[in-house]
């Protein structure tokens, strides 16, 4: 069969993209064909662990998807059943694994904008993801720790001779104490050198410098700084982190699949640069809209792919700033998202996103789909959006007067379609999907069946076909990614605040 000619050319350039492919969202209730959704469509799944999300969502779309996807891989499951064949299509495959050395790389320092005139917003943006609050009182704390994070990168990005990277960050800020007075040191040895400091790096360090006299807020900081910094000090972290084989601003230019594995135990351990990760994915593929990112010399737009983004055990993640305003700001440049979570109370609790914050994400969601909740307040607001069906209810009388007599009626009364405990008690195999209107259809509500790829035969030939390769670290080359700061200097005379427990607490205390 030969190929269809495009319609495009260089006199004729293709002005949007026009196609879109699916995204799996169940079965048919009554015959065997799997429903979908096209169009610049997103979707969600709410559901507790052990009901299906994997084999029925996130397995059959890796096997169906044509373009490019970021996959959240949690178990190394999707990778070792879908990667095969993401790869037997011609995709360049990606595994990022930092918990082993047997991974690609992504250095998220490397995407920073180095001009001056857009790198401070750039790197503050970075902080912004790396220290969110744990705590509105502590806000002061992670926003002096961002500061710190700020200037340490500026300093890097203006001396050559130390890596760019995460670890060495790392390794300024672990010497403590003494950072402020290194700091100190710093400025005036690069202002009597060849290398200056600029007024910006200048003004940043400064900030730090003036934070480290704080005997109470300081040793505070500096162990919200460290605390999250540390997990870039691990060696196998330190080499995931410290190179660039994946390059997110390509995901729209050509067919790739990026998928982030760790083991399930290790999930909240790197659920911080999950966030960073996706927000650094998010942002590179945002900004410029396909029709205002060039054409081929053939006519056809350089950003023709449709990512999406599956981001399963999204609540893991904490806060991604970015997902406020992505859903609402992001369909026209061709982004897609299927977003997996264990039910709506986890998003909008406070240490998440919060009642309205929560409401305001799923809200731009066009299609939810629904498993057992097994919680009887998410069942009751399925219950309620389902809405009522009319039936018919018959009613007796009969009379014992002189005149015994019997009569029946009936009358229609409004019942739910689904009472609050059935939606609870959904069969393991149902599913409920929540479809908004568009101006081409009306919403739509429907019982569907779920997908278990290992029943579906177009599924089982897919899995387990052999996987790209993933290249090794060298063990011998860890130790040279980072240049070792000697900035602990007996013959300065500094005064090292005592364990900052106590002075924590008294601080919390006071606030």
């Amino acid at each position: 069969m030969k190929n269809q000619k495009s319609p495009y050319s260089a006199t004729n350039p293709q002005k949007r993209i026009e196609k879109f492919p699916p995204i799996l969202i169940g079965k048919h209730p009554d015959d065997d064909d799997f429903l979908a959704s096209y169009g610049q469509t997103f979707v969600m799944l709410a559901a507790p662990p052990g009901t299906g999300k994997g084999v029925g969502m996130v397995i059959p779309n890796a096997l169906t998807y044509p373009d490019s996807m970021v996959i959240n891989d949690p178990k190394f499951e999707n990778w070792h059943l879908t990667a095969g064949f993401r790869a037997s299509c011609g995709q360049e495959v990606f595994r990022f694994s930092p918990e082993m050395l047997e991974t690609h790389r992504w250095n998220p320092l490397s995407r920073l904008n180095r001009d001056p005139l857009f790198r401070l917003g750039d790197i503050k943006s970075m902080a912004s993801v790396l220290f969110v609050p744990d705590n509105p009182k502590n806000a002061s704390f992670f926003s002096a720790s961002a500061d710190i994070f700020t200037a340490l990168v500026l300093y890097l990005m203006e001396t050559p001779s130390l890596p760019l990277t995460l670890p060495q960050i790392y390794e300024i800020s672990a010497q403590g104490m003494v950072l402020g007075e290194w700091a100190k040191k710093e400025m005036e040895a690069r202002s009597q050198g060849d290398q200056p400091l600029s007024s910006e790096c200048l003004r940043e360090m400064n900030r730090m410098v003036s934070s480290s006299q704080s005997k109470t807020g300081w040793p505070i900081t500096q162990d919200i700084l460290n605390k999250r910094l540390s997990l870039y000090g691990e060696k196998t972290v330190a080499w995931a982190v410290s190179g660039d084989d994946i390059r997110f601003e390509d995901l729209r230019r050509k067919k790739m699949t990026v998928y982030f594995c760790v083991n399930e135990e290790a999930l909240l351990k790197f659920g911080a640069l999950m966030n960073l990760f996706y927000s650094q994915a998010i942002a590179a593929n945002s900004a410029i809209l396909p029709e205002h990112g060039g054409h081929h010399p053939d006519g056809t737009l350089i950003y023709q792919y449709q990512v999406l983004f599956l981001m399963d055990e999204f609540a893991v993640m904490g806060v991604i700033e970015k997902m406020k305003t992505a859903l609402a700001l992001t369909r026209g440049a061709g982004l897609r998202y299927l977003i997996i979570f264990q039910g709506k109370a986890q998003l909008r609790s406070d240490a998440l996103y919060g009642f309205q914050g929560a409401n305001g994400i799923m809200d731009a969601v066009h299609i939810e789909v629904v498993y057992a909740p097994g919680n009887i307040e998410a069942a009751t607001e399925y219950s309620q959006r389902l809405g009522n069906t009319t039936v018919k209810v018959s009613n007796f009388s009969e009379n014992y007067g002189e005149k015994r007599s019997r009569s029946r009626s009936s009358s229609d009364q409004a019942r739910p379609l689904m009472l609050p405990q059935e939606v609870n008690e959904l069969p393991y195999d149902k599913a409920l999907i929540f479809v908004q209107a568009t101006h081409k259809t009306p919403a739509l509500k429907m019982l569907a069946r779920k997908i278990f790829w290992y029943e579906e035969p177009v599924f089982q030939e897919r899995v387990n076909l052999t996987l790209p390769s993933v290249p090794a670290g060298e063990i011998n080359a860890i130790d040279s990614l980072i240049v070792p700061m000697n900035i602990h200097n007996p013959s300065v005379n500094v005064a090292l605040a005592p364990p900052h427990d106590s002075e924590m607490d008294q601080e919390q205390q006071r606030r």
